[in-house]
């Protein structure tokens, strides 16, 4: 049986068109949107083979039941085995309405080189082109479309060429003015020139242009925006409001324009942004991205019970739900409810709210003094995300050594190790629990195996060879490491004082005062401050010291290296709510890294 596609494929596509589809992009994109092109050609019946004709079908009705991706699929696959342009067309359309963009770019080749006199897919090509940082391949479809009188829009062009390098904005830029040489005034190139004028940082020329354009085109939308955005940047906020606002009051229905003036209040008034961005969601209820914005500034004036309700709408809409969850959290938290707190950012999945409401989970945790509760919930997360173990690993690994948990912490990352064996972080991670319970042979197990792999590990050379000299007398050793660290990161704060640590231990004075000195004088911080002072006692200038120390410790009331030092050399310098910690001070440098 063969019939004709014009026959089966009914209206519901037509809510795919270009023009209904802007409506539907994320309008808070900084890019150039692209404008409505020419509407799309009559369609041209064939007939398809069964097959191809059941897969459309499926397509079909899956976009009846808002399958959107079953049907993208079909469509995508048909456009490729049928190379028809009404079916290249419907793929393309929907692929942009859901801004799936390697799809639509596929989708619009395959489009423009079935049908290269159509306008629309000549258009679609080239903003999808630009979308992917092609502008120089984009420009000649969209002046096919300038050169065919219909509206062209150059600004999405200059969009995707504004993160590529100088020489590719600088020819583009020649591009447009070839083209201005041969089309005269024409807005849609000056508009495009304008917002390359503004990234290349030549502010009064764009200006002046894009001026220009609104002199031709008083109501050109974007127009209005890149000149705001320049006031803006040039330091004339008053001018922006004052032309926005009154732009704004013409044309109350324009979202773009609101959008634009309720961004540029979040930056001094919040209350009357948030007037505007409620209006724009009165105007869009159905806009998600809109509703976050609204629900972000109502948190951001005070008003948390409105905010709330926002972020559950955004919930019960399906939409932006991990940030819905992780401000939800921050609000209840607000609102001293830590339990609800801990319930709102456990609901977070990967993404990037996963391991900031991770943290949050844990120092609510640890208000709550339940370190436990803490743990079991790491454990949880290893056991539901197996791919994110060896990070979560390496977070609770944080918590036991700020907890100062250290036999828990080596007996973790031992269980960690012996299901990733090897495994670079976890090994460095055991070994800054290995030097807190100095252990110096499990620590230099582990250092040796992570330099084995990588002879020029910095981390790794300077953390043994500063353990070793500072827990064993093997300072010749620790020597040999430490310049060898040093030779690669020559300035590295953290191995100018190992060295002149070593110094010390060696005898050399006046060589680690040189090398602590020029280490504390980049980073002074209580480990660094608590060597230095101890080279400076030692060489009778107890004062200095002394003040170095109290420093520190009035930046760290708690550190236990400062703690340490002072109850060594002048405990009477001590204040009286607390004593050093037991034991023989360790380096708390070099935390491993959670990322």
């Amino acid at each position: 049986m063969k019939t004709a596609i014009g026959i089966v494929l009914i209206g519901s596509l037509a809510l795919f068109g270009c023009s209904g589809m802007h409506s539907h992009q994320n309008e808070t994109a900084e890019a150039a949107e692209p404008a409505a092109p020419p509407p799309p050609a009559e369609e041209k019946l064939r007939p398809f083979p069964d097959d191809s004709l059941y897969d459309l079908m499926v397509a079909e009705f899956a976009l009846r039941r808002g399958a959107y991706e079953l049907a993208l699929g079909n469509y995508m696959q048909q456009a490729h085995a049928t190379r028809d342009p009404g079916v290249t067309a419907r793929a393309a359309r929907l692929a942009q309405f859901l801004r799936s963009d390697r799809a639509a770019l596929d989708a619009s080749e395959l489009w423009a080189q079935e049908e290269p006199d159509d306008l629309e897919a000549q258009f679609t090509l080239a903003t999808q082109l630009a979308k992917a940082q092609r502008p120089l391949e984009a420009l000649p479809h969209m002046v096919r479309v300038l050169d065919e009188g219909a509206k062209a829009n150059f600004a999405v062009i200059a969009a995707g060429a504004l993160e590529l390098p100088e020489a590719t904005q600088t020819e583009l830029l020649n591009q447009f003015n070839q083209l201005l040489s041969t089309h005269k005034d024409n807005v849609d190139l000056m508009t495009g020139k304008a917002l390359l004028l503004q990234q290349r940082g030549q502010k009064e020329e764009a200006l002046a242009l894009i001026r220009k354009v609104l002199d031709a085109a008083p109501d050109e939308t974007y127009a209005i925006i890149i000149e705001t955005k320049l006031l803006e940047e040039m330091g004339r906020k008053n001018e922006a409001f004052t032309r926005l606002e009154k732009m704004v009051q013409e044309n109350p229905y324009n979202r773009r324009l609101r959008l634009q003036y309720a961004r540029l209040l979040t930056s001094s008034d919040m209350p009357r942004a948030r007037e505007q961005f409620a209006i724009l969601v009165q105007q869009a209820p159905d806009d998600a991205d809109l509703l976050l914005s609204l629900a972000l500034v109502t948190k951001e004036t005070g008003a948390l019970d409105d905010a709330q309700h926002y972020f559950d709408q955004l919930l019960q809409m399906g939409q932006h739900t991990e940030d819905a969850h992780f401000y939800l959290g921050q609000i209840a938290e607000q609102r001293n409810d830590r339990a609800g707190a801990i319930r709102q950012y456990e609901q977070i999945a990967p993404s990037a709210n996963f391991f900031p409401a991770l943290e949050r989970i844990i120092v609510l945790h640890l208000q709550n003094n339940d370190l436990a509760g803490a743990r079991r919930h790491l454990r949880e997360q290893r056991e539901r995300y197996p791919q994110l173990a060896v990070r979560l690993y390496l977070v609770e690994s944080e918590l036991l050594l700020q907890t100062r948990s250290y036999q828990a912490g080596s007996d973790l990352m031992t269980e960690a190790l012996q299901q990733y064996p090897q495994q670079t972080n976890l090994l460095y991670a055991r070994s800054l629990f290995s030097e807190r319970r100095q252990d110096v042979a499990l620590l230099e197990k582990d250092l040796r195996a992570i330099l084995s792999k990588d002879p020029n590990n910095v981390v790794a050379l300077n953390a043994l060879g500063y353990t070793l000299a500072n827990l064993t007398k093997r300072y010749d050793d620790a020597y040999a490491l430490i310049s060898k660290a040093l030779s690669l990161k020559p300035d590295d704060p953290a191995i100018l004082d190992s060295m002149g640590w070593v110094e010390y231990r060696r005898g050399n004075l006046d060589r680690a005062r040189q090398l602590l000195e020029k280490a504390y004088a980049a980073f002074p911080d209580p480990e660094v401050a608590s060597h230095y002072g101890e080279v400076l006692w030692n060489q009778g200038e107890q004062e200095k010291a002394l003040q170095i120390w109290k420093k520190a410790l009035q930046a760290e009331p708690d550190n236990e290296l400062i703690r340490a030092v002072l109850k060594r050399f002048a405990p009477e310098a001590l204040p009286a709510d607390g004593a050093a910690p037991a034991g023989k001070p360790t380096s708390s440098k070099q935390v491993p890294s959670t990322e």
